[in-house]
């Protein structure tokens, strides 16, 4: 046999025991990483199902605090009707104390009739004693049914205090965060005007939205030198794709955000403009939409 075929048969059989061991350990590597993306999918999973969890019990939070609102409205709306037919029952028992009294004056003017009368005869004297017994009676009934309506009265002016002092607690938060939302839109009018947020001016691919509205910042997502942000807004508060609007937090500017994905109640934008105010978005911060602007 010729040398070189020798050594070529025992380079072939030197590289096959080489090729070996490193097809055991790619064999088992590849199982490996297959094991750990079925396992990274399986999160991303869960993930996804809280975050609609989370959706579900924030829409169910929403609408039990509406719910109670129009329930203090249909009991201040009941109470009110309570008021006025109690009102309409005082003015009738006033009436009616009015003709009793009438009643009196009328029984005290017999009695004097019958004081002058007596001499003329037992028979008649004791005929209105009888007629004065029977007046007292209404009179002592006409008392009691008054006193009655009087606690009845005071019972359903109590309730309807009671509902107007709720009112009033509605009304002076609702007056107080009309306050706080027009101060807050004032001190971001002011950062606009400044320079922060464009001048004014919408960046191409942007709509001008046609609404005012705040709205609160719900989660941030940073990757690929991309932000994200997602906003408790949606298309039932008038949000639209492209929308441009203010990230600000206490007055002051952090960000601009241009709306790309709008649900229902929910609304996810691109961040920008950050390194201009050396701030980053966080939760909790607010979104601001300027009409026309």
């Amino acid at each position: 046999m010729h040398i070189l075929t020798k050594i070529f048969i025992v380079l072939v059989s030197l590289l096959a025991v080489l090729l070996v061991p490193l097809v055991v350990v790619y064999a088992h590597n590849e199982n490996s990483f297959k094991g750990r993306y079925a396992d990274a999918e399986l999160k991303a999973g869960a993930n996804a199902d809280a975050l609609k969890a989370a959706a579900a019990r924030a829409g169910a939070d929403e609408l039990k605090l509406q719910n109670q609102i129009d329930e203090l409205g249909t009991l201040n709306t009941k109470f009110s009707s309570e008021k006025d037919a109690a009102l309409a029952t005082v003015r009738q028992l006033e009436s009616q104390l009015a003709t009793s009294e009438s009643g009196q004056a009328e029984i005290k003017s017999r009695l004097d009739s019958i004081a002058v009368a007596v001499q003329n005869g037992q028979t008649l004297s004791e005929s209105l004693i009888g007629e004065l017994r029977s007046l007292r009676t209404q009179v002592a009934s006409s008392e009691k049914e008054k006193v009655q309506l009087d606690e009845a009265l005071r019972d359903v002016t109590a309730q309807l205090e009671l509902a107007e002092n709720a009112r009033r607690a509605l009304a002076e938060e609702l007056t107080r965060l009309k306050d706080e939302h027009s101060k807050a839109m004032v001190s971001l009018n002011e950062a606009v005007a400044k320079g922060f947020g464009g001048r004014g001016e919408v960046s191409v691919g942007t709509l001008r939205p046609d609404r005012s509205l705040s709205a609160s910042v719900l989660s941030v997502q940073r990757n690929n030198n991309q932000v994200l942000a997602e906003i408790d807004a949606g298309s039932t508060d008038g949000v639209k794709v492209d929308w441009a609007m203010t990230i600000g937090r206490q007055g002051e500017f952090v960000a601009n955000v241009r709306i790309i994905n709008v649900d229902i109640n929910r609304a996810t934008g691109i961040v920008t403009l950050e390194e201009r105010s050396g701030k980053r978005v966080e939760v909790g911060d607010t979104a601001y939409a300027n009409a026309g602007r």
